[in-house]
C-alpha cells in the first residue's frame, strides 16, 4: 500500500528538518562547551613575569607620579617674587582742615624684589636634582619589585616540583598496596599489611593535597606582583635543574657599582650639594625697588615717589642653615660608602649560601639519590618474592621520598640565594634569566 504524494513530500521535509535541527543542536552544544570551559592561562616565562610586574605593579604605578610632581616643582622654581601694588591713604576723617576727605593724601606705588646671588638659578638646579632623586628612588623600587617577582617565580617552580614529587609517592603507595592485596588474597600476607599499605597511601595523598595548596599559594604570590590573581598564572616555562657550577662571585661583584641604591645615594649627594649652594645664595640680601604717585590733599596736586630697600641683617647671614647644609652633605657622602659596603657584604653572604646549597644538592643528586632509588627497587622486589616484610618496603619508600625532598630543598635554597645575590648586584637579573630559561 503506497502513500499519497503529498504525504511522502511531507515525510521528506520532516527528515530534512530533523537533520538540520540535529546539526544546529550539535553546533550549539560545542559552542556552550567552549564557553563553559575556562581558557587555561598560557605558560609563563621569567621574562614575561618580570615585564608584567614592571608594567602593572600597583605600587610602581603610584610612585610614577613622583617624577611628574618633581617636574612641576622645576617649573615653579623658575618663578620669581611677584610684584606688589600698595595703596596708602592718610588724613582721613580728621578734624579742622582735615575734616572729612578734604585733607586726604593718597599714595599708589608698585614694588618689586630683585633677587641677588643667583637664587633663581639655584632653585631650578635644586629642583632638577630633586627630580633626579625621584627618578633614582623609582629605579630602586622597580629593582625591588623585579627581585620580588623573580623570587616568586622561582617559588612557583619549586612548588611545581614539590607537587611532582608528591605525586610519585602516591603512585608508589598504590603499587605497593596492589602488591600487598595480591599477597593477602594468595594467603602469603596478613590483612594487617594491607592496612599498613592503605595508611601509607592515605599519608601520601595528604602530602599531595598539601603540595597542591602550596602551589596555589605560590601562584597567588607571583600574580600579586602585577596586581593579578592566581588564575592568571599557568604552568611555568623554565628549567629548574641547577647548572654544574654557579657563576663566580667576582662576576656579581663587578656589576655592583651600577646598583640603583648607589645611583640613588649619588643623586642624593648631588641634591644636597645643590641645597648648600641654594643656602649660600640666600645669604645674599635681595633688593626691593618701589615707585608710584602721591596725591596731595584736595588741591589734586601730585608727585612721584620712589624708594629702594635692602635688608640689614644684624644676626649673621643664614649661617645656621649653611652649617646644617654642610653637615647633611657630609652625612650623605658617608652613607654612600656605607651602602657600598653593605651591598658587597650582602652579595658575598648570599653567594656563599648559594654555593653551599649547590654543593649539598650536587652531593645528594650524585650519591644519595641513586643509592636510595636502588635500595627501594631491591627491597620491593624482595618483598614481592616473599623475602622481606612490608615494613622494609615502607621504610625504603619513606627514605627515597625524604631524600628527594631534601634534594629539592637544597636546590630551592641555592636558587633563592643566587637570585637574591644577583638582585643585589645587578637588578636586571641576566644570569638568573639565563639560568631559568628553557633548555
Amino acid at each position: 500500500m503506497g502513500f499519497p504524494p503529498s504525504v511522502g513530500f511531507l515525510f521528506v521535509l520532516s527528515v530534512i528538518f530533523r537533520m538540520h535541527l540535529l546539526r544546529v543542536s550539535t553546533g550549539l552544544a560545542w559552542l556552550l562547551a567552549a564557553i563553559s570551559v575556562p581558557a587555561q592561562p598560557a605558560a609563563l616565562t621569567l621574562t614575561e613575569a618580570l615585564a608584567r610586574a614592571e608594567a602593572r605593579n600597583p605600587s610602581l604605578l603610584a610612585e610614577g607620579q613622583a617624577e611628574r610632581a618633581a617636574e612641576a616643582r622645576i617649573d615653579q622654581a623658575g618663578v620669581g617674587p611677584a610684584p606688589t601694588l600698595e595703596v596708602n591713604m592718610e588724613n582721613i576723617a580728621g578734624t579742622g582742615r582735615a575734616q572729612g576727605v578734604r585733607g586726604i593724601e593718597a599714595t599708589v606705588q608698585a614694588s618689586r624684589t630683585f633677587e641677588r646671588g643667583g637664587k633663581r638659578t639655584q632653585r631650578i638646579a635644586f629642583a632638577r636634582r630633586d627630580r633626579e632623586v625621584a627618578s633614582a628612588e623609582f629605579a630602586v623600587h622597580r629593582a625591588e619589585v623585579i627581585a620580588l617577582t623573580a623570587q616568586a617565580f622561582t617559588s612557583v617552580l619549586v612548588a611545581e616540583q614539590r607537587l611532582t614529587l608528591a605525586e610519585d609517592p602516591v603512585r608508589l603507595a598504590q603499587a605497593v598496596l596492589s602488591a600487598v592485596d595480591a599477597r593477602v588474597q594468595a594467603g602469603a600476607a596478613s590483612p594487617a599489611e594491607s592496612a599498613r599499605a592503605r595508611a601509607a597511601l592515605a599519608l601520601a595523598r595528604a602530602e599531595l593535597t598539601q603540595a597542591e595548596a602550596g602551589l596555589a599559594a605560590a601562584r597567588a604570590a607571583l600574580a600579586s606582583t602585577w596586581g593579578g590573581q592566581a588564575a592568571d598564572v599557568g604552568r611555568m616555562t623554565g628549567a629548574f635543574a641547577l647548572p654544574r657550577s654557579l657563576p663566580p662571585e667576582s662576576t656579581l661583584l663587578a656589576a655592583l657599582p651600577g646598583h640603583p641604591q648607589i645611583a640613588l645615594q649619588t643623586a642624593v649627594i648631588a641634591r644636597q650639594q645643590a641645597a648648600l649652594e641654594l643656602e649660600q645664595g640666600r645669604s645674599t640680601q635681595d633688593v626691593t625697588a618701589s615707585g608710584g604717585v602721591r596725591f596731595l590733599g584736595a588741591d589734586s596736586d601730585a608727585a612721584f615717589v620712589a624708594g629702594v630697600s635692602i635688608p640689614f641683617p644684624l644676626r649673621g647671614r643664614n649661617e645656621g642653615n649653611l652649617r646644617a647644609a654642610r653637615a647633611e652633605l657630609a652625612g650623605t657622602e658617608q652613607r654612600l660608602h656605607a651602602i657600598e659596603s653593605a651591598l658587597r657584604t650582602a652579595v658575598t653572604a648570599a653567594w656563599q649560601e648559594a654555593a653551599t646549597a649547590h654543593h649539598i644538592a650536587a652531593t645528594l643528586r650524585t650519591d644519595a639519590l641513586p643509592a636510595a632509588e636502588e635500595a627501594h627497587t631491591v627491597v620491593r622486589r624482595a618483598y614481592e618474592a616473599g623475602e622481606l616484610p612490608l615494613i622494609d618496603v615502607l621504610d625504603a619508600q619513606r627514605e627515597l621520598a625524604g631524600i628527594r625532598r631534601t634534594l629539592l630543598d637544597a636546590e630551592a635554597a641555592c636558587l633563592a640565594a643566587f637570585v637574591r645575590a644577583e638582585s643585589l648586584a645587578n637588578p636586571a637579573l641576566p644570569l638568573t634569566t639565563t639560568l631559568l630559561s628553557s633548555p
